[in-house]
């Protein structure tokens, strides 16, 4: 997992894994606002970044390289959180607890269904294209900046999963499994070249637990 030397060129674009937390930290913490996120991380950060700043990244998404191990992928990914539900459904919030952190966010528990579809078919490809896409094809020069990159990318999820994790330790495994998931994410962008397998297998698991989502909400 190697590439040439970064250019001074390219180093300020490390500000944009920086800010991207922070706009998370600030729209859930500071306002109490999912909708600021999606708007302020989701559309202008990942998703403007990229169609400014990374029009030219070579994501390999105009072949069908990773394709179909991405659809694999995605399937079996797809598939975890709502088996995990069913084996160890004290990992997941109640619903009482889960209607309490929407609410605090400033989403209508009641109406879930346009967040449910954010989530599931905006948020992973908006995220893959922004880190595994532009960020990792400009910055990711070895294991230093590899790590650097998923920890700012797990970073975040740390608000998420404190707020909806039922304990301690079912916080520390939810994170883990952020970590890992954001490791396996980059290492299927450098083993197939191509944007693809990490695209799919990250929609699909937030297709899995939007559906584990509607049930407690239901």
């Amino acid at each position: 997992m190697t590439a040439p030397p970064t250019t001074n060129a390219a180093r300020w674009l490390w500000i944009l894994p920086v800010l991207a937390p922070l706009l998370v930290a600030v729209g859930l913490l500071g306002l109490g606002s999912a909708p600021v996120v999606f708007v302020g991380y989701h559309g202008v950060v990942c998703l403007g970044s990229v169609l400014v700043v990374g029009r030219r990244a070579d994501l390999g998404l105009r072949t069908r390289r990773g394709l179909g191990p991405g659809l694999a992928l995605g399937v079996v990914l797809g598939a975890v959180p709502p088996l995990a539900f069913v084996v160890l459904p004290d990992l997941f919030p109640d619903p009482a607890r889960l209607r309490e952190v929407l609410t605090g966010w400033s989403l209508d528990p009641d109406r879930p269904a346009a967040l449910l579809a954010f989530m599931a078919l905006v948020n992973g490809p908006a995220e893959e294209l922004f880190w595994r896409g532009l960020l990792q094809d400009r910055l990711l020069r070895g294991w230093r900046s590899a790590t650097a990159l998923v920890l700012l990318f797990s970073s975040y999820h740390a608000l998420t999963v404190g707020a909806l994790a039922p304990d301690a330790g079912g916080m520390a495994l939810m994170l883990a499994g952020v970590i890992a998931a954001a490791a396996f994410w980059t290492w299927t962008r450098w083993r197939w070249n191509t944007l693809w397998p990490a695209l799919l297998s990250h929609t699909g698991a937030a297709i899995g637990y939007m559906l584990v989502c509607a049930r407690l909400l239901a």
